[in-house]
């Protein structure tokens, strides 16, 4: 059975017993089935996301299967190779030759702000290999890898996985108390980029990079005590906590253009030496976001008002606004500065307006606009009307900015146009740098190199 097809009358039977518990003592006050009912909602509706994330990716699955792939060939006898091969030595290289010393360096980046601490106990990945789906190799790459492979990736981790994880809180909230969490079940599906980078000696591989092409599809079951119980991933306030913690996780760090860079030398190597490193891109420019106000906004509470605020997304990047008590006018007059890493995928700028309340937020509405069609580096004032609701505007202002050359394509053009060369042709290096500076205003990548042809000339 999949992980997320848990019955929900397991919480069900929880509040049924509850209530009789309540009801023994002559405690069972009108709140208790007030709470209860908003339990059971909140669990629902945890469940029918699920299902609608679980029916989207199988959509897209679908669909990337009916495409033709023509550098693409059936699987069949590696996945075998790989199902005989996991128990007897793969599965122990995965788990404690490269999860292990990488999940740490997670965990410290990306713990809660409630944790002092938190470490990997006891990690095994069970009996079931992971599945490919499709490979092809992809002809042009960008970077100076040798080969660059896309492999379709399918892992759903069988009954006997476990993984325990242990959270020291902090002092002032759980004065300094350590919790486990049993992670007893996993399913990750995505598609891999693999970058290999080949030597001439041994080991022969010199560097490989590894990243999704797009947010993986990621389910896991933890219980906290023991292996069993309740799976906390469904609980209101834990769901959203791994939730958010496991997307910036993947999105920050493992799809692309961000990729984790493994330097196989120093990982063959009997030497304790850090073998891994994350490689963040850095952005091709920024858009600035100015949520400003909206009206005519939907009264979403019993006194007529709502509590509205935005959040919006752009690719991976997440933003939100301060809460407005009370109206149907806000005035938020937020700024946010969002990067812009590729230009080669739809860049659309979403908004959503909710109203904020104690147990589940009601929508009051959407929005989205495609940044490409501003990048003119000018100021554009917009009211945007709010779709899938009977009223409601938001007024933005949208500012793209494309006049940030990468650091590292500072460095790659100075090696394309041997520009060391300049010191030797009299040229003042500081005065290199300082056009240099001022091609950070360029429009486009073409005019840049042209600039830096004309003052290769000057010598």
């Amino acid at each position: 059975m999949d992980i997320s097809d848990s019955s929900i009358l397991h919480h069900v039977g929880l509040v049924l017993f509850v209530l009789w518990l309540l009801s023994h003592y002559n405690c069972c006050y009108p709140v208790a089935y007030l709470v209860s009912l908003i339990y059971l909602y909140l669990v629902h509706e945890r469940y029918v996301m699920r299902l609608r994330k679980k029916l989207q990716f199988e959509e897209r699955k679908q669909s990337n299967q009916r495409r033709v792939l023509t550098d693409s060939e059936t699987l069949r006898w590696l996945n075998h190779a790989l199902e005989k091969i996991w128990p007897i030595c793969i599965e122990q290289i995965a788990s404690q030759k490269i999860l292990l010393p990488i999940i740490p360096w997670f965990l410290e980046k990306y713990k809660p702000w409630t944790a002092k601490e938190a470490v990997v106990q006891h990690l095994y990945l069970g009996r079931n290999a992971p599945m490919l789906t499709d490979i092809r190799v992809i002809r042009h790459s960008n970077d100076d890898d040798h080969l660059v492979l896309e492999l379709g990736l399918s892992f759903l981790t069988a009954d006997d996985m476990i993984a325990i994880l242990a959270v020291k809180m902090r002092k002032r909230l759980g004065f300094g108390m350590w919790a486990k969490l049993h992670i007893t079940g996993m399913h990750v599906e995505g598609k891999l980029l693999i970058g290999v980078r080949f030597l001439r000696r041994w080991p022969f591989l010199g560097r490989v990079r590894i990243c999704f092409v797009e947010p993986p599809y990621f389910q896991m079951t933890v219980k906290p005590i023991s292996t069993h119980g309740l799976d906390v991933t469904v609980l209101p306030g834990i769901a959203g906590w791994l939730e958010k913690l496991l997307s910036i996780a993947f999105e920050q760090t493992l799809v692309e253009p961000n990729m984790l860079v493994v330097d196989m030398e120093k990982f063959v190597s009997p030497q304790q030496e850090s073998w891994f490193s994350v490689n963040e891109k850095d952005p091709l420019g920024h858009v600035r976001v100015e949520v400003i106000e909206a009206s005519d906004i939907k009264a979403a509470d019993l006194n007529g008002l709502s509590d509205p605020y935005v959040k919006g997304h752009l690719g991976l990047y997440r933003f939100r606004t301060k809460v407005q008590k009370k109206t149907l006018a806000p005035k938020w007059q937020e700024e946010f500065k969002i990067p812009i890493i590729t230009w080669d995928s739809a860049s659309v700028l979403s908004f959503e307006v909710r109203d904020k309340d104690r147990f589940a937020d009601d929508c009051l509405g959407f929005c989205s606009i495609n940044i490409g069609e501003y990048r003119d580096s000018q100021r554009h004032d917009i009211w945007l009307p709010l779709q899938n609701i009977k009223t409601g505007r938001l007024h933005l202002a949208v500012t793209v900015l494309e006049d940030i050359v990468p650091r590292g394509m500072i460095i790659q053009m100075f090696r394309k146009h041997q520009m060391w060369k300049m010191k030797e042709k009299g040229l003042p290096m500081t005065l290199v740098i300082k056009v240099l500076s001022h091609l950070h205003h360029q429009k486009s990548l073409r005019r840049w190199q042209i600039t830096l042809s004309q003052l290769m000339l000057m010598g």
